[in-house]
């Protein structure tokens, strides 16, 4: 008796304030233990809608890779690349030493890079502002024997603000004054000898990346960056997913919405969902109880 007048006695606003908490307090709760699930899980106990998962792809992609996606164009590349078999690809770590010191190349051992990377790679320098390149032919360096590939020297350009010449026109040596530099790379080409006299003419040494640039990956053996190791292991669920994605899906179920865009694919969620709907229906039906209580 005593008990249940202390209770009573308790204020209404306080009773409300508690039940709100304990609300919150398992929304969150239940949203960090299916993140730790997932992530524990690499995404298996979990069913994802094709756009939720393609975005967290996208985002660990750029994350690991340290770049900005500002165009839907990058966008769409990046979720071609990831929808691809290009993971499967073979490729194969060597260290380089060229003017810069020494550095670990990554490079395709089975073919070509091909128009998927060269619209990516293009793509990506794009999104940077690079406009223009500039190549120098280091001569024959044969890294597989399957390939007579010649080593390039790559340097980027962007067309200055206040200059007077655009981003799909070829220049002159003598021009370079309304370019920027702003990166070099190192490529190895196959059969750039053929490419050089199809596509490269002699009066001219800066050339618009758009079209020159996709030509010289798609011949490649070599890539740019560390982005196929990367790719490897984002397809393949080495990455964290968002906590975000989690917290949002406790609090699909504790208000029992369930939109279905991301689902249970386990006995252990299945039955935490559950146990998060049955706790989420007792403290509503609580609250809901007690904000029409009339003590009086």
């Amino acid at each position: 008796m005593k008990k249940f007048i202390s209770i009573y006695k308790i204020k209404k606003k306080t009773i409300l304030s508690a039940l709100a908490f304990s609300y919150v307090t398992v929304l969150f709760l239940f949203g960090l233990i299916y993140w730790s699930i997932a992530n524990t899980s690499r995404g298996d106990f979990f069913v994802f809608q094709k756009d939720v998962n393609m975005t967290t792809k996208v985002d660990a992609f750029k994350k690991n890779l340290n770049i900005k996606i500002k165009s839907r164009e990058l966008k769409n590349t990046v979720e071609d690349l990831i929808s691809s078999d290009e993971y499967k690809r073979p490729f194969a770590n060597l260290e380089i030493v060229d003017d810069s010191g020494s550095s670990i190349k990554v490079f395709s051992f089975d073919k070509s890079l091909g128009k998927l990377w060269a619209n990516y790679y293009s793509t990506l320098l794009k999104d940077k502002g690079v406009t223009h390149i500039s190549l120098e032919d280091m001569g024959e360096d044969r890294v597989n024997s399957k390939f007579n590939s010649c080593k390039l020297k790559i340097c980027f350009y962007t067309v200055n603000k206040n200059g007077m010449y655009k981003s799909f026109n070829c220049y002159k040596k003598n021009q370079a004054n309304q370019l920027r530099k702003v990166d070099t790379k190192y490529m190895w080409v196959n059969d750039y000898t053929m490419l050089k006299s199809k596509f490269l003419k002699e009066e001219y040494y800066y050339y618009p990346l758009n079209f020159y640039f996709s030509k010289l990956v798609e011949n490649s053996i070599s890539f740019l960056d560390n982005s196929p190791l990367v790719l490897k292991s984002v397809v393949c669920g080495n990455f964290k997913y968002p906590i975000g994605n989690f917290i949002y899906f406790s609090a699909v179920t504790i208000t029992t919405l369930g939109y279905g865009d991301i689902l249970p694919n386990s006995i252990i969620v299945r039955f935490m969902v559950i146990m998060e709907t049955i706790l989420g229906i007792i403290i509503v039906g609580t609250f809901t109880s007690c904000l029409f209580w009339n003590r009086n």
